[in-house]
């Protein structure tokens, strides 16, 4: 299958398909060769330079706009493309997270220097914690290639978003809402929180800086997974109330609410960078087919395609298990922006979007349910009448070579 980091500039290997294109031809002629389908696609000179990258929903609407014979004040006032393009390479897709992916990676090997500013993906947002650090604390970011040390612990769906988990963490545990204050323990002067019972007040010295460690471990945990957080204060709360300690049952109930956001909404996908591993199903080239894509730190590949519901989703699952266990990765620039692309599309409404599965979570069962999920999905919009431009680059050529 195709790794869609594997891009060779010179030969463009992740192009399956390519036609040449000669301006005397006959253009009625050129075109029914040309599908009238969902593509990635680059405009490419003489030299085979390129001139234009683009994805479209119809590619022969698509050329049939560029290149068909009409003056060129018709067909552009910028480019006249007819007189400059010699040859198509493109390559199906059909589906928009295929679509963006493969974008992504041709535009970023053709146009290293301003690639960034094509695409319209946010960057994927994550807390980071280093609970044995000297002074512990949540910090938001979107930079994974720095923290050598602690956790980094997403995606959540933006930076809004991850300040709320921040701030819905200290709340739950009582941390230090100060750092700078924090890094005075434990000669510190306590802020109000510790007078209103929400801060344990390490900063003074009221608590050990170990034991402050230990509720920052605590909360880190809760926010990866809550149960064992949400089993331990239940029962707190419970014995609060039998003990007809009504108002400090009612502030572990608020607690309780926070600790169970942790695992809904935006903040779902929070889990250690290391366990970023999942299975997507998205739409095939037929109706009913589908495309498994393995999505891990590393890359993401297409590693399987279904032509009907699998019959030995057990045995599918074993593959996939075995292939996520041999990935690994530097979290550099390039796999940051990568999971980034994937965190857009975690957090799209799922009505055309395909399924994600977390691989530590993925049975042979849910495996098959989301098959039959994927069927149930909304088709997406095909358009005879226009190309469907959905992301388009223009390169801006050295003087040719003579």
């Amino acid at each position: 299958m195709t790794s869609y980091d594997a891009l060779v500039i010179s030969s463009l290997p992740i192009f399956d398909q390519m036609v040449d294109f000669d301006p005397a031809r006959d253009f009625s002629t050129f075109l029914k060769g040309i599908p009238a389908k969902w593509v990635v696609y680059l405009l490419t000179d003489a030299a085979d330079r390129p001139v234009q990258l683009l994805c479209v929903k119809n590619l022969r609407y698509s050329l049939e706009r560029r290149l068909d014979p009409t003056p060129t004040e018709e067909r552009t006032k910028r480019v006249d493309y007819r007189d400059l393009v010699r040859r198509i390479h493109w390559r199906r897709v059909d589906s928009a997270f295929e679509a963006d992916f493969i974008y992504w990676a041709i535009a970023r090997a053709l146009f290293p220097q301003s690639y960034r500013g094509m695409m319209v993906h946010r960057p994927a947002w994550f807390i980071h914690v280093d609970p044995s650090a000297e002074f512990p604390r949540f910090v938001q970011t979107t930079d994974l290639s720095t923290k050598s040390e602690g956790l980094l612990i997403g995606p959540v769906e933006d930076k809004h978003v991850a300040q709320r988990l921040i701030q819905s963490a200290e709340d739950a545990f009582d941390l230090c809402r100060y750092y700078n204050v924090l890094t005075a323990a434990p000669a510190g002067k306590a802020c109000a929180y510790k007078e209103m019972g929400r801060c344990p007040a390490p900063c003074d010295g009221t608590v050990s800086m170990d034991h402050y460690r230990q509720q920052v471990t605590i909360a880190t945990q809760a926010i990866i997974d809550p149960s064992h957080a949400l089993r331990d204060q239940t029962a707190r709360m419970k014995q609060a109330a039998a003990e007809l300690k009504f108002k400090l049952a009612g502030r572990i109930k608020s607690r309780i609410d926070q600790i169970t956001s942790f695992a809904t909404g935006p903040f779902r996908h929070a889990r250690p960078i290391a366990d970023f591993q999942f299975c997507s199903l998205q739409r095939g080239p037929r109706p009913g087919t589908a495309k498994l894509f393995l999505i891990t730190p590393a890359g993401v590949e297409e590693i399987a395609g279904l032509i009907a519901e699998p019959r030995s989703a057990s045995d599918l699952l074993r593959f996939l298990l075995a292939v996520a266990a041999e990935s690994s990765a530097v979290l550099d620039a390039t796999a940051t922006e990568r999971i980034g692309l994937v965190s857009h599309h975690l957090f799209l409404p799922k009505q055309t979007q395909g399924l994600f599965l977390r691989i530590s979570e993925i049975t042979g069962d849910s495996l098959a349910q989301a098959y039959r999920d994927l069927k149930r999905q909304k088709e997406p919009e095909v358009t005879e009448a226009s190309e469907g431009v959905i992301r388009e680059a223009n390169a801006t050529l050295p003087p040719a070579v003579s």
